[in-house]
């Protein structure tokens, strides 16, 4: 496991596991950090990727443009975990206005994440 600057991340039976850390909010530059040190763990090989984003209260507008643009490389299959019903319906507008180009969904429940990106294991 790497203890990342704002989230702590590993690769697990083929699923990379990124797990934000108590954030009140990301700005761009913190974007660019995370997207970097997400992508020096991957070492260039796509995973399908489980989010969970409990940890984070809210995100500048640049800061999701990058890390839905920037972010999305090597990514297979990207699951999202919320918090509530609020939070889906938040990622849900994010999801639909940056319309990523790899299968993306949001959960409340974490197994049903995990379940979602077995189909995108090697």
């Amino acid at each position: 496991m790497v203890d990342g600057t704002y989230a702590k991340m590993w690769i697990s039976h083929g699923i990379f596991y990124f797990i934000y850390k108590e954030i009140y909010e990301i700005d761009g530059p913190m974007a660019k950090t995370i997207v970097s040190e997400r992508l020096q763990l991957q070492n260039e090989n796509s995973y399908p990727i489980f989010c969970d984003l409990r940890g984070v209260t809210t995100a500048q507008k640049q800061a999701r443009d990058y890390l839905a643009i920037e972010g999305g490389n090597l990514t297979k299959a990207l699951a999202l975990l919320v918090e509530d019903e609020l939070a889906m319906k938040v990622a849900r507008l994010y999801v639909k206005a940056s319309e990523p180009p790899y299968p993306t969904q949001i959960f409340t429940d974490k197994d049903e994440a995990l379940s979602f990106l077995q189909d995108y294991i090697k």
